[in-house]
């Protein structure tokens, strides 16, 4: 690719102007849309927006299911939100609406969200869904009317939505942490959301929890210690450890340039300091093995710390369960820090269902 179009901030400006006048052609007017030349900007849009992504922030996922499942539900969400805005039928375009979340519900399944899944799913697929449709058939008493044909300013309308859409891409790319090397590249980039986890660190985890697995499920001395040992070994060339060297980089080896000395990190940056502490932890914790384990005497040794090992491996490769917990800790919140804003969202919602009912009421003059 030339230097020209592999820079980012072109390539967002270049699907942002494909979007935009896609949208354009899209909108409802008086006179006949151009559809075939809209789709084809809006999906060449789609596709300098997907290579803009996938160079600026990394690949999403890093697997093939998961990555054609985001994929999936990425291109189903903007789809279907294209066809919200410019779909002439206000009912087709709540069902789009409901299509739109239903994808995103699909992406929070990826990031392992299932309650806010649900929660989505149950408030806006089901209750806010419902709502529109009942309006829209309130409101529409009077027959069959021109006014959904037409929009009211589509040229400045496509301008300002995508104008938004760029306005908060170009935030996340501004925002997207660079931190200069130690060797002579020129820079180290933190590719976000993509893990730093490798797929060889992912394949080593997952030996490292089935090591862990087959030694806490016998009572055999030496079966247990020889899996214990295996799944320590494997896990100190995965993360890093005193005395470690292997082939490829381990996790705090990529880390340093990044952050510089793993234990007094000198980045500002959250999201690689809470990684940074988790990677420390769970090398802490496989020391602790060692120590307690690995150098104790088979008949004194307990699998407490196997079992507090494999728990942190699970959650540090992202299969770990959230605790149950967490949807009680959302609703302590929301009704009871936060219950003005919870009724005061449901009042709003009812009020404006009630003005809808009195605009589509009958007039003076009407007709039983």
């Amino acid at each position: 690719m030339p230097t020209e179009l592999s820079n980012p901030k072109l390539q967002l400006a270049f699907a942002l102007v494909l979007g935009a006048v896609g949208a354009f052609l899209l909108l409802p007017k008086p006179k006949a849309r151009s559809i075939a030349a809209g789709t084809f900007l809006l999906v060449a849009a789609l596709a300098v927006l997907g290579v803009f992504v996938t160079e600026s922030f990394g690949r999403p996922i890093g697997e093939l299911v998961p990555d054609i499942l985001f994929w999936l539900f990425s291109t189903g969400a903007v789809g279907f939100g294209a066809l919200l805005v410019t779909q002439r039928n206000p009912a087709r375009g709540a069902i789009a609406f409901a299509f739109v979340i239903l994808s995103s519900c699909g992406l929070f399944l990826l990031l392992a969200a299932p309650f806010l899944m649900a929660a989505t799913i149950i408030i806006y697929a089901g209750a806010i869904i419902v709502t529109f449709l009942f309006v829209l058939m309130l409101s529409n008493v009077k027959g069959p009317s021109n006014e959904n044909d037409r929009s009211r300013e589509p040229l400045l309308g496509s301008l300002a939505g995508f104008a938004f859409i760029g306005l908060i891409l170009f935030a996340l790319l501004q925002a997207k942490p660079v931190v200069a090397s130690t060797d002579e590249s020129a820079e180290v980039e933190f590719a976000l959301p993509a893990s730093l986890l490798t797929k060889e660190d992912r394949v080593a985890l997952r030996e490292v929890r089935a090591d862990l697995d087959a030694a806490l499920a016998t009572d055999d001395v030496k079966l247990v210690s020889e899996k214990a040992k295996s799944a320590h070994d494997k896990l100190a060339e995965t993360i890093g450890g005193d005395g470690v060297t292997g082939q490829r980089k381990t996790v705090l080896e990529r880390l340093r340039p990044l952050i510089g000395d793993p234990k007094k990190p000198s980045t500002h940056d959250p999201r690689l300091l809470a990684f940074t502490q988790q990677t420390l932890q769970l090398q802490k914790t496989n020391d602790d093995v060692e120590e307690k384990y690995l150098m104790a005497s088979p008949g004194k040794a307990d699998k407490a710390s196997l079992q507090k090992l494999r728990d942190v491996v699970t959650v540090y490769s992202g299969n770990g369960q959230l605790p149950a917990r967490n949807v009680g800790n959302i609703g302590l919140l929301l009704y009871s820090e936060h219950l003005l804003a919870v009724e005061m969202a449901g009042t709003l919602l009812l009020v404006a269902t009630i003005g809808a009912v009195a605009i589509a009421g009958r007039k003076k003059g009407d007709k039983s």
